[in-house]
C-alpha cells in the first residue's frame, strides 16, 4: 500500500492576536498553505489533531475561513479527520461545537469515541449518526482513530486506549489493516516546562505496539520520538515565548507498507513511513529581553535599546514583524520616569513593525530598612518609621539620591498638607520651591 497524508495542528483560526486584525489573516493564511501543500502534493488525507480553532465562541469571518480551506479538499475528494482540542469543544449549555457544525456540513469527519469506565469504544465513524472512533480509508487497508482533549483524564484514558487497541489487533490483522494511526490532542511532559499536568513518555509506551504512527496536538513546539510520535506545533506564533523555537507547522507523511519490514526491536516490527515536517510560512515575531539593572536613569535605557534596534531593525527590512520588547531586572530610577511610548517609537522607526509592545516586568529593590530599633507597635514611632520609609524609596532613583533626606521630609510634609486638605495650588507651590532648592544643592 502507498499512501500519504498531511497532519497538522493548532492552528488557532481567529486568533486576532493583541487586537491587531492582520494577525487575524495571519492565522488564516497558515492554515490555507497547509491546504495548498496537500493539494500540491495529492494526499490521500489530512488529520487535524486538535485546536483548528482558537476559541468556542466563533464570528462568521473566521467559520468562513475555515470552510474556504476544507471546501478545496472536499472538492478534491481529500477527506479531512479531525477531533476536537481544548479550544474546539462546546460551551455545556450549547452542546454542538462548530467542529459538529463542519462535520454536519460534509466538511470533515469528526471523531470522538464513546467511553465506558475510561475505556474508549472501538466504533466505526457512520455518516448517518456522524459518530464513531475511527475511520477506514484506502479499501479499508488504513484506519485513523481519533481520541478528542481529555483533560484531567488523559492519563487514565491512555490506559484505556492501549487496552482497547490491544483487544481489537488480531480482529483488525484479520481485516487487512496494514497501517494504523490515532490523533490525540495532548503533549508529553517536559517538552515545555510551563504546560504541566500533561502524560510523561512513559504512558505512552503501551501504545506503541499498537500504531504505526501517534499523531499529537496541543504543546506548540515542534518534536518527535522513536519514529512514531509526532507533533508539529503550532502553525503560527501564538505568544512571544515561542519565537525561539524552531520553525513549525505540519508534516507531510508517505507510507509504504510493501517495503521489507524492519526489525525496531524484539518485540516489535514497525511499517515504513517517511514523516517530514514541513514549515508555515510565518510573520516574522521578534522577543528581546532589556535588562536595566545598573542603568542609573532612563536616558540609560533609551540608549540600551537604541542601540539593539540600530543592530537588529535592519534584518526586518519590510517584513512587517510583530516585535516584543521584555524590560527585565532591578530599576535604579523611579518607574514613572519610564517612557514607553518613547521606547515604542523608537522601535517603530527601525522595525517597521506589524505591532509592537514594551512589557515592563522590572521590580523594585526590596525595601528592608534598619529599623531593628523601631518597634512598629508604639504608635509614638510611626513618623519616624515612615519618614526612613520615604528615605528608602526616594533613594532608589539616582536623581534624588544625594538629597534623600531632605526629600523624605519633604514628602512627609505634603502628606500632612493633603491630610489636612490645605489649598491645591499652594501643595504644589511648596513642591516647586523644594524642587528647585534641592536640585540647585546637588
Amino acid at each position: 500500500m502507498h499512501a500519504s497524508f498531511i497532519h497538522v495542528a493548532d492552528t488557532h483560526l481567529g486568533y486576532e492576536q493583541y487586537g491587531v486584525r492582520e494577525r487575524f489573516n495571519d492565522f488564516s493564511r497558515a492554515f490555507w498553505d497547509v491546504v495548498d501543500a496537500a493539494l500540491e502534493h495529492h494526499v490521500d488525507f489530512v488529520v487535524i489533531a486538535g485546536d483548528l480553532f482558537n476559541k468556542r465562541a466563533l464570528d462568521a469571518l473566521t467559520l468562513i475561513h475555515a470552510i474556504e480551506g476544507l471546501k478545496r479538499l472536499h472538492e478534491k475528494n481529500i477527506p479531512v479527520i479531525a477531533i476536537e482540542g481544548n479550544h474546539d469543544r462546546s460551551y455545556y449549555r450549547d452542546g454542538v461545537s462548530w467542529l459538529q457544525f463542519l462535520c454536519y456540513q460534509g466538511y470533515i469527519k469528526l471523531l470522538a469515541p464513546v467511553m465506558q469506565n475510561g475505556i474508549p469504544q472501538l466504533t466505526p465513524w457512520e455518516p448517518q449518526s456522524m459518530l464513531g472512533s475511527y475511520v477506514d480509508l484506502l479499501d479499508g487497508r488504513l484506519r485513523v482513530y481519533g481520541l478528542p482533549w481529555q483533560g484531567a483524564a488523559t492519563s487514565r484514558t491512555l490506559d484505556g486506549m492501549a487496552q482497547a487497541l490491544k483487544d481489537v489487533r488480531t480482529v483488525e490483522n484479520e481485516q487487512g489493516i496494514e497501517y494504523r494511526l490515532l490523533m490525540m490532542h495532548t503533549g508529553i511532559d517536559g517538552i515545555v516546562p510551563r504546560v504541566q499536568g500533561l502524560p510523561t513518555m512513559a504512558q505512552f509506551q503501551p501504545l506503541r505496539e499498537q500504531l504505526d504512527y501517534l499523531a499529537l496536538g496541543h504543546v506548540h513546539k515542534p518534536y518527535e520520538f522513536d519514529g512514531w510520535i509526532y507533533n508539529a506545533g503550532s502553525t503560527e506564533t501564538c505568544g512571544a515565548e515561542e519565537a525561539q523555537w524552531e520553525d513549525r507547522g505540519y508534516y507531510y507523511v508517505e507510507i509504504d507498507t510493501d517495503e521489507p519490514e524492519r526489525i525496531i526491536d524484539p518485540e516489535r516490527k514497525e511499517r515504513i513511513h517517511h514523516a517530514v515536517r514541513l514549515a508555515s510560512r510565518r510573520r516574522p515575531f521578534v522577543r528581546h529581553d532589556v535588562r536595566v539593572d545598573n542603568l542609573m536613569e532612563p536616558a540609560a535605557l533609551h540608549r540600551r535599546l537604541e542601540d539593539y534596534c540600530q543592530r537588529e531593525g535592519p534584518r526586518y527590512q519590510d517584513q512587517q514583524p510583530v516585535v516584543q520588547i521584555h524590560l527585565l531586572g532591578t530599576l535604579a530610577f523611579d518607574a514613572g520616569s519610564l517612557d514607553v511610548s518613547s521606547m515604542e517609537e523608537l522601535v517603530r522607526q527601525h522595525f517597521a513593525p506589524l505591532h509592537v509592545r514594551i512589557d515592563n516586568n522590572t521590580n523594585d529593590q526590596d525595601y528592608a530598612p534598619d529599623d531593628g530599633d523601631i518597634d512598629g507597635r508604639d504608635r509614638s514611632m510611626w513618623h519616624e518609621l515612615e519618614r526612613r520609609i520615604f528615605e528608602d524609596l526616594v533613594g532608589r532613583d539616582s536623581r534624588y539620591l544625594p538629597a534623600r533626606e531632605q526629600w523624605s521630609t519633604v514628602l512627609s510634609d505634603l502628606k500632612t498638607s493633603a491630610l489636612h486638605k490645605d489649598n491645591p495650588e499652594q501643595i504644589a507651590q511648596f513642591l516647586r520651591e523644594k524642587r528647585t532648592q534641592l536640585f540647585s544643592q546637588s
